[in-house]
């Protein structure tokens, strides 16, 4: 008889892009519908294979709430589960996957993500669950599945069918569904999540990432986002991958994220000429002794800049990130960062809180390092802005930034409107991470009163 596994996304009214920051998750005040890459690929996997079934319950898709979640599930018919965790979800996270085994004591739970990898002997010594999932959710499937592990060559294009997945919309309303072409980084940045889940830089060949975007053009995404940390690692591959594409008269945008002095005019050329649309990078910090403290080297201030005027001489959006809040900012550094990133002038611009990734050295931890429903990771650390200095700067950054560059009406609804909202729900369900009918309760009165 075949073994039939649910795969469980769940959803707490708040946007979470659950496979962000090497799948620690990100809270997003946009709303921008991702899919969870290592969560479809994992359940095409178990699809394919002989003796396994699979459902995908993405509770993402269509907002289903806790309490309509646990209904869904209760009603299902399984052998194993496995719940995607956030950092921010944490703990409800880990209730739902705790109400599983006790509406079906006879199945196995498993939990997956990066935030269950650092918690996992926490997660042992404290809930019921069965199984602590600390590697990327596909390469542990396909072990499971084939007893062996998985390159990136190994790992199928990821079925879109086995969930809604026109539901996967961007703020403009466009179908937007991601791929990998490779995974991990050689950049080495040392606040990096990525490396630390992905410990090793590997490319999916450039004939089998062209089919897979065929495929996905196939079913009618508008947009196609490549989820890979260094995209134009090797350029020669992804010059290949372009030719394929430009060959096959394919007509589907697409963004992809990488370093921006790892480009030259030729391969933006191409990959401009094959469809890309928007290109993302890290810019992190406009100090440089604080770059040089986190071994991070993105290129000077000009290659930066030529970059990003070239880019956009060819119709290219471009999408910088920075981090505030290192532990060694001051008001001083992150005002540079802010002069920095008006300088540069990228036409859209990411300001994150600092998350210190690392939970080395810090003694016992609890889910209580994560704050619930936001981007931070509470260690205790020193710094010298508190975490109420840091999230100042961070909207006003972001307002500022918008501001200068969009409508007023634009910053209002994106940096002040949504966030706003997102901290009312997180501020409520907070209340009751553990008390999931609760919580559903909850968001549905906080959204009936949205405006």
């Amino acid at each position: 008889m075949a073994e039939k596994f649910i795969l469980v996304r769940p959803f707490y009214g708040i946007n979470i892009h659950t496979d962000a920051q090497g799948e620690f998750g990100t809270v997003l005040h946009s709303n921008d519908v991702f899919p969870d890459l290592p969560l479809i690929t994992a359940a095409t996997i178990l699809e394919q294979a002989e003796d396994y079934e699979v459902e995908v319950i993405e509770a993402v898709v269509g907002k289903m709430l806790p309490d309509e979640l646990l209904s869904k599930i209760y009603i299902s018919s399984f052998d194993t589960a496995i719940v995607k965790t956030t950092a921010a979800s944490f703990k409800s996270d880990l209730e739902v996957a705790h109400r599983i085994k006790k509406n079906a004591p006879g199945c196995t739970v498993m939990v997956a993500g990066q935030a269950v990898r650092v918690m996992k002997d926490w997660i042992y010594d404290n809930t019921d669950v069965d199984v602590v999932i600390d590697e990327p959710l596909d390469l542990y499937i396909y072990r499971y599945v084939y007893g062996a592990d998985a390159d990136m060559n190994d790992l199928p294009c990821p079925d879109y069918t086995l969930v809604d997945y026109r539901q996967y919309i961007d703020d403009y309303n466009n179908v937007r569904l991601t791929l990998q072409a490779s995974r991990g980084c050689l950049m080495g940045c040392r606040f990096c999540p990525y490396v630390r889940y992905y410990d090793h830089y590997e490319e999916r060949d450039a004939a089998k990432v062209f089919e897979d975007f065929k495929t996905l053009a196939s079913l009618g995404a508008d947009v196609i986002q490549f989820r890979d940390q260094f995209f134009t690692c090797n350029r020669n591959r992804i010059k290949e991958f372009c030719r394929m594409v430009i060959e096959s008269g394919i007509k589907v945008r697409w963004i992809c994220e990488t370093k921006l002095d790892s480009l030259d005019r030729e391969t933006v050329d191409l990959m401009k000429e094959a469809g890309l649309f928007l290109i993302c990078f890290g810019v992190e910090s406009g100090d440089k002794k604080i770059l040089d403290a986190y071994s991070s080297h993105k290129g000077s201030f000009d290659d930066q800049k030529g970059g990003i005027e070239y880019l956009r001489s060819l119709g290219i959006l471009t999408m910088a990130f920075y981090v505030v809040g290192f532990p060694e900012d001051t008001w001083e550094t992150i005002e540079t960062t802010y002069r920095y990133a008006d300088s540069l002038d990228s036409d859209i611009v990411a300001f994150n809180e600092y998350c210190d990734f690392d939970l080395s050295g810090i003694g016992s931890i609890t889910p209580d390092v994560f704050a619930s429903f936001e981007n931070s990771i509470l260690t205790g650390r020193p710094t010298n802005l508190t975490r109420e200095e840091i999230l100042y700067a961070v909207e006003l950054f972001h307002t500022m930034y918008t501001l200068k560059r969009e409508p007023l009406k634009r910053a209002y609804d994106y940096n002040h409107k949504l966030v706003l909202h997102n901290r009312s729900v997180a501020s409520e369900i907070s209340k009751y991470e553990k008390d999931l009918i609760s919580m559903s309760r909850e968001i549905r009165v906080v959204d009936s009163k949205r405006f």
